[in-house]
């Protein structure tokens, strides 16, 4: 046998191509690979497009991309394409925040004119007993002004703290995301009241039977029931919660 056959045979010496193309090398087990290696084939995409991987999806990823489709920092995407969750606004936490002031304040209101309500129909009737001028009158009317007062009480309790319940229940949602309805509604019947009771604080220090300090913070109550409607209506607050009612539609 030729040298030439020996040299094809051992994949040393290289073996011309057909049609007068380069010579190529073979190797053992695998012709046509220059010595093992893959021999390079144009892409079928063009010189800047990636080669498609498995199932059609590139070979190459994004940098920013994570796990399940989700996007890198700034706009990343919830786990498999959620939408974004919206960052949570000052506004809405501060509302939240003096929302719940309110719930704790109107629970310890409430729980005062509940349980003084049920104590001051014998408070009364000591106190009528006691004093001479009304021992004069008909027992029934007192006994009547009696009951009449501690029912208003223990009812203007109850009421306060159906209220109260609904302002911690509304910051809590309005804090979540859920919705703002509910801190909007006590948010404004905490400013009907306050305004109510600063209409008549400055009616008595008009007359001279009020004085500053009541006047303060008669004052400082309307101006933070008005902050947690104001703060719920802002733009921010209002996007807040339109990203959220999209999140639960979807």
């Amino acid at each position: 046998m030729s040298s030439q056959d020996d040299g094809r045979g051992s994949g040393a010496g290289p073996w011309p191509g057909p049609y007068g193309q380069p010579p190529r090398y073979e190797t053992v087990g695998r012709p046509g690979q220059p010595y093992g290696g893959q021999r390079h084939q144009p892409s079928p995409h063009g010189p800047s497009a990636p080669a498609p991987g498995p199932y059609g999806a590139t070979a190459d990823h994004h940098p920013a991309a994570g796990p399940y489709g989700q996007a890198g920092p700034y706009g990343q995407v919830g786990p498999y394409g959620q939408a974004p969750v919206p960052a949570r606004p000052t506004a809405v936490v501060v509302a939240a925040v003096l929302g719940s002031v309110f719930g704790a304040l109107g629970a310890l209101v409430g729980l005062g004119l509940v349980l003084g309500g049920a104590v001051l129909g014998s408070l009364l009737g000591d106190l009528a007993a006691g004093d001479p001028s009304v021992t004069a009158t008909d027992p029934g009317e007192v006994a009547e002004f009696t009951d009449a007062v501690q029912a208003f009480a223990i009812g203007l309790g109850l009421v306060v703290l159906v209220w109260a319940a609904l302002v911690v229940w509304g910051s809590v949602r309005a804090l979540t995301g859920r919705s703002r309805v509910p801190l909007l509604v006590g948010g404004s019947i905490a400013v009907a009241v306050t305004g109510l009771a600063t209409l008549a604080t400055l009616a008595g220090a008009a007359s001279g039977g009020t004085g500053a300090g009541e006047i303060a913070v008669v004052l400082l109550f309307l101006l933070a029931a008005l902050a947690v409607v104001v703060l719920l209506c802002v733009r921010p607050a209002a996007q807040f919660y339109a990203a959220h009612r999209a999140r639960r539609a979807r």
